[in-house]
């Protein structure tokens, strides 16, 4: 039982699927973030744990990340690097909904709308879900990596 759960989980078609949904996820959620940094601004501002001066910044140059890095997870471009930085996020946003619940703070999530979303249990478990994803990916995915067909290698430089 134990090899056949094995051979499911490094199978190559499981990474690539869990890499394009998470992929996904973060240009979807980037979206609505970028066109309307005022309002993300506020949703930032809201949770209470970033200084006053960095929120404008924040609300800027996070959805950019999230755009680039769920972009190359899709088209395979550095998986590992973009897998990391979207690892990194969700552990942020993970701690920042967790500190947020423990507090009891009634806020809005933010996450791919302005309004609507609250923080809530579930967002803590879809934040780690999606976490845990992103290890998976990190660690499993080996299908479809356009750097390393295009990307020049260092001993292609060096004729023998």
């Amino acid at each position: 039982m134990r090899n056949r759960m094995s051979i499911w989980i490094r199978h190559p078609a499981l990474p690539l699927m869990a890499r394009f949904y998470l992929g996904g996820v973060f240009i979807y959620a980037s979206l609505n973030k970028i066109n309307f940094p005022g309002e993300f601004s506020d949703n930032i501002a809201a949770y209470l744990l970033v200084p006053y001066f960095l929120v404008n910044p924040m609300a800027i140059l996070l959805p950019w990340i999230e755009l680039v890095s769920g972009v190359c997870l899709v088209a395979g471009i550095r998986v590992r690097a973009s897998a990391a930085v979207i690892c990194t996020l969700l552990g942020i946003f993970t701690l920042a909904v967790a500190v947020v619940l423990v507090k009891k703070t009634p806020i809005d999530c933010g996450c791919f709308q302005n309004v609507g979303d609250p923080v809530s249990r579930i967002t803590l478990f879809r934040d780690l879900l999606w976490l845990a994803m992103g290890v998976y990916v990190f660690r499993y995915d080996s299908l479809i990596h356009l750097d390393r067909l295009f990307m020049i290698k260092p001993e292609d430089l060096n004729p023998p």
